[in-house]
């Protein structure tokens, strides 16, 4: 199937990728946040000891993310719609959560008294500087007898670099008006031979968390398949020949990348099998799910501490698309919408002034 076919809506199933990577997220914090247990291991790990469920899942959030949003773009483009869109679907159901932790479950939790839990300007910064994507993980006296002490909310950590892409997208764009498919191009296979490069010693500049290498190249990927979606393909030779890459790297520094890419082209052709497009779900809940996962994994441990792992897992997860088909209806899909009106109201009076200068010449 060419790329191309594949974006229109009706031929893939995106969101049901994106609430089941949200999910795999969850997975891949298991162990950590409750503990081992007998009888669980993560299952990416087990096949594919280069990485884990969680960071896996990101890196393929992150490609499908490029792949849309570019091609979004790329039908607009117009850098109003592409600004006021991204803000409306990803601010609301943040703030949401981040009240929601700061003013009810961080007071009940904390091991400290309520006055002086609201009494700290800590507490009051973590909702300021994560509305900014300056991640601050740490309330007071919160889960500071859990496993995992230094992150109320560790999946926070990722929005930043996500929207860094977004604006490192938009200036390519405003930059190489003309020509774009060429420089495009040309700046992806750069990209892609610098995480190549032994050490990551340019990449790793983003951050100390080897996580982090591999995002820019993931998102990249997408921008290079939506870039070129009239001439790519997806088809099962391709998924085969791109695992047999990645053998071959096996043991090699960039074996994660060649994975990464593997895995990217066998979601695209999976998720427009016909028998996956009968599964669309109503409401792409992938966003909450991402957004709660981590809280709720930390809220379990501490009513429960450590239990069965695939226990805490179907609790955890459980809950978080319960609280995520909740922020959809009442926070994300209202916000949504009232996105759409902010952006036809522009376009009419765009349209208006267009008519206007128009008449007068």
């Amino acid at each position: 199937m060419k790329i191309t076919c594949f974006l229109n809506k009706e031929n893939n199933n995106l969101d049901l990728i994106r609430i089941l990577l949200a999910c795999i997220v969850i997975l891949g914090h298991t162990i950590a946040l409750n503990g081992i247990t007998p009888y669980w291991t993560d299952p990416v790990s087990l096949f594919f000891p280069v990485t884990y469920s969680g960071a896996l899942a990101v890196k393929l959030f992150f490609f499908i993310s490029g792949l849309v949003v570019t091609n979004s773009h790329l039908k607009n483009d117009s850098f109003v719609y592409f600004a006021i869109s991204r803000l409306f679907r990803i601010l609301p159901a943040l703030l949401f959560l981040l009240l929601i932790t700061v003013f009810l479950i961080g007071p009940t939790i904390t091991n400290i008294s309520i006055s002086e839990y609201f009494s700290d300007y800590n507490n009051y910064k973590y909702i300021i500087k994560n509305i900014y994507f300056k991640t601050q993980y740490i309330l007071t006296g919160v889960f500071n007898n859990n496993l995992y002490k230094d992150a109320v909310n560790g999946s926070l950590w990722s929005l930043n670099y996500e929207i860094k892409c977004y604006i490192a997208l938009m200036c390519t764009f405003l930059l190489i008006k003309n020509k774009r498919t060429f420089f495009f191009n040309i700046s992806f296979a750069a990209l892609f031979m610098v995480s190549v490069f032994p050490s990551n010693f340019i990449l790793s500049r983003l951050s100390n968390n080897p996580e982090i290498y591999y995002l820019p190249i993931s998102f990249a990927y997408g921008v290079f398949l939506a870039i070129n979606q009239n001439k790519s393909i997806m088809n099962l030779p391709l998924v085969l020949l791109s695992f047999f890459v990645y053998f071959l790297f096996r043991g090699h520094q960039a074996e994660e990348l060649f994975l990464i890419v593997a895995f990217c082209n066998l979601i695209i052709f999976i998720s427009s099998r016909e028998f996956i497009l009968k599964f669309k779900p109503k409401y792409d809940i992938s966003y909450g799910i991402y957004l709660w996962g981590f809280l709720i994994q930390q809220i379990v441990y501490f009513c429960f501490g450590t239990i069965y792992a695939g226990l805490h897992f179907i609790a955890a997860v459980s809950i978080s698309i319960t609280i995520a088909y909740i922020s959809f209806i009442y926070i994300e899909k209202p916000s949504i919408l009232i996105g759409k009106q902010i952006l036809a109201f522009y376009n009419s009076k765009n349209i208006k002034k267009i008519k206007f200068k128009s008449s007068v010449f």
